[in-house]
């Protein structure tokens, strides 16, 4: 498989904006609001966000958060956006994106990966659960 994974800017937003309208179907998506907290998570100190190339296309993308926690008694990484292409998916992009994911995150010191995924994509939660990643816990949300 010849793809590489790199560190987003903020010029991978147009390449990236297509991923995220696979991820979130029927969500009306408001583009200069996300591209706005794309590049604030470019420029963060406490978020990384990767993009996974393959034939001069970006397939993938990923961002989390460094996150203090309390029940960890340290720090965890909070995945808060994950998806390939769906032309590609179930072909190893996605587990090459995880594991570089997982492997910044410790070399950063941090304790835990922890991620959400909505209850209707089973299998994601399928591809999680093979990675390692325990379903621990529900997510609760609150519109503010």
């Amino acid at each position: 498989m010849n793809a590489t994974i790199r560190k987003a800017t903020e010029n991978d937003f147009e390449k990236v904006y297509p991923l995220f309208e696979q991820l979130w179907p029927d969500k009306d998506l408001d583009k200069a609001a996300l591209k706005i907290v794309f590049n604030r998570g470019v420029h963060s100190n406490t978020d990384e966000l990767f993009c996974l190339d393959y034939s001069e296309e970006v397939i993938g993308f990923c961002a989390y958060a460094i996150v203090n926690n309390l029940w960890q008694a340290g720090y965890i990484s909070y995945m808060y956006a994950m998806v390939i292409d769906e032309k590609y998916r179930g072909k190893g992009f996605g587990t090459m994106l995880i594991k570089e994911s997982l492997k910044d995150s410790k070399a950063k010191g941090l304790k835990r990966m922890e991620l959400d995924s909505a209850f209707h994509r089973e299998k994601a939660h399928e591809f999680y659960v093979k990675l390692g990643f325990e379903k621990r816990a529900f997510l609760f949300s609150y519109p503010l």
